[in-house]
């Protein structure tokens, strides 16, 4: 019932077509860079996976992390927008529903990206590298495994975008992590699995070990930054 709500209210904005054009630019991505300079991916002797996701994959994956910010940003900026947050603590409704709800959205947006992206490195495959079923199902499991590793990000920004009243203050968080992720994304140990740092992880240029322990990280890291809110969200009703 709240997913649905939260639909309705977004449809009245301008969200769900800007998010498309987010979403079919990082499609875009690959198509480009392959047509401009093909020589420089079919003379590489490696998977075609490897080689497509490894060329592109930093860049659609900043952009739609740079969208997932905005999105949660927007999303609760309508909340709280003249005060309606303040009249909706009012009534017997559980604020972390609303939370959910929201990320609910953003869960489904974020999969239809990924879809776009997906269908984007299948054309690349087909045209340029004759690719079979075995690419197709690369891709797949890439897509699906970018999608576990987004989810901490889009619980943590959703989180901090439910918790400032500023839109501005919870968008420049989000954007100054997000660009320090290009100082950070070439060191090792504890900081390469911090929320912001997790979508950047190429799933054919790891090995089965390693894939395994980015998605229980990143399921671990959703599940704490969930229960985070719902704390935060109690301490804040009870001293509203």
């Amino acid at each position: 019932m709240t997913s649905a709500l939260e639909w309705k209210k977004m449809r009245r904005t301008g969200f769900f077509p800007a998010f498309l054009a987010g979403g079919l630019l990082t499609a875009a991505v690959p198509v480009v860079n392959t047509a401009l300079r093909p020589e420089n991916f079919v003379d590489q002797q490696a998977l075609p996976a490897v080689i497509l996701t490894g060329a592109n994959w930093q860049v659609m994956s900043m952009l739609l992390s740079f969208l997932i910010i905005i999105g949660a940003c927007i999303m609760y900026h309508t909340e709280f927008a003249d005060n309606a947050m303040q009249r909706m603590d009012t009534l017997p409704k559980r604020p972390e529903n609303l939370f959910f709800g929201k990320c609910s959205v953003l869960l489904v947006l974020t999969a239809g990206v990924l879809v776009l992206g997906g269908t984007a490195f299948l054309f690349c495959g087909w045209k340029w590298f004759s690719a079979d079923r075995i690419f197709t199902a690369e891709i797949g499991k890439s897509m699906g495994f970018s999608f576990v590793m987004f989810l901490p990000l889009l619980i943590f920004m959703t989180a901090v975008s439910s918790l400032c009243k500023n839109m501005w203050i919870s968008l420049g968080i989000g954007t100054i992590c997000l660009f320090m992720t290009s100082i950070l994304q070439n060191g090792g140990g504890i900081l390469s699995y911090l929320p912001f740092m997790m979508p950047m992880k190429i799933y054919p240029a790891l090995q089965e070990a390693q894939a395994v322990k980015c998605l229980i990280i990143s399921c671990g890291e959703t599940v704490g930054f969930g229960v985070l809110e719902i704390i935060c969200l109690k301490i804040r009703r009870n001293f509203t």
